[in-house]
């Protein structure tokens, strides 16, 4: 009741520095708005995980699958653990072991990581190659690789981690002056292959002892999940044996002199020919 009489009671000079103190807020907030709605429009939306299958769905078929008795031949018991193969490749979820070996029980020491890179996994490879003894390094990237994207083109929004491991690929890929070509699939299947031949190269230095004895075959190839070389989804392409890139002498090769000549449509890095027929050229580094 006071408070409402109160105004009235007031001297004129009074009243008016109330509503000076009144007004004065009000513009004040009135300023803010307006500033503040420009502000918004050009934030960007911030990616948000799509909804998919919540973990407990996962974890249950996890415990259901790992619970399951599986069969194994009585030679596989006893069986040495040696891998047949050390297999570095791009951390992509598409990229699965069944790419490499359909059949169980073809062991396989995996070691993956962003954009298949040696560097940084010499410690696991090392131990896959000369610890374990695996015969072939095999080292693969894959068509579509979100990796080669993301560093071809920008990686602004990455955390610092990621940023220092695709920053890596400068070495392979030659650095900024490959930004932007990410985005065409021929200029980034040409990106892969090279990032594959620079690792195979750094794996033939590093093991080159064990390759001279015939002990190990470094062997890069490009799992094509895209069917960028037109030859069926999920092919396995191998385009670099021990350094050797020549589509030709790939295939003269005495690691391929015993393997079925249909097989060795894969080996080799040209694409399938265009619609027009004209066959696109070799690429080598």
């Amino acid at each position: 009741m006071f408070a409402a009489v109160y105004p009235l009671l007031l001297p004129a000079q009074d009243e008016d520095k109330m509503q000076n103190k009144t007004i004065v807020p009000l513009v004040l907030l009135f300023t803010a708005l307006c500033f503040h709605f420009p502000a918004h429009a050009e934030m960007r939306p911030v990616l948000k995980n799509r909804v998919g299958v919540p973990p407990f769905d996962i974890l249950q078929e996890l415990l259901a699958t790992g619970s399951q008795t599986r069969k194994r031949s009585p030679a596989g018991q006893n069986a040495s653990a040696a891998p047949w193969v050390t297999w570095l490749a791009d951390s992509d979820a598409r990229v699965q072991s069944e790419f490499i070996f359909a059949q169980p029980g073809r062991r396989i020491f995996s070691v993956r990581n962003l954009a298949n890179q040696l560097s940084t996994a010499t410690g696991a490879v090392d131990y896959g190659v000369l610890f374990l003894h695996s015969p072939v390094l095999l080292i693969t990237g894959n068509t579509d690789s979100e990796a080669i994207r993301l560093f071809s083109m920008g990686q602004a929004d990455l955390t610092p981690a990621i940023r220092q491991e695709l920053g890596q690929l400068s070495l392979a890929l030659g650095g900024a002056g490959q930004a932007g070509k990410g985005e065409n699939r021929e200029a980034q299947r040409l990106l892969i292959e090279k990032n594959i031949d620079y690792q195979v190269r750094q794996a033939v230095e590093r093991y080159r002892e064990r390759i001279n004895n015939g002990r190990l075959a470094v062997v890069g190839s490009v799992l094509d999940i895209a069917n960028d070389y037109g030859r069926g989804a999920d092919q396995l392409i191998i385009i670099n044996i021990n350094g050797e890139t020549d589509t030709e002498k790939l295939r003269e090769l005495p690691l391929l002199r015993t393997v079925d000549p249909k097989l060795l449509t894969n080996v080799g890095r040209s694409a399938a020919p265009d619609a027009k027929g004209t066959k696109p050229r070799q690429d080598t580094f």
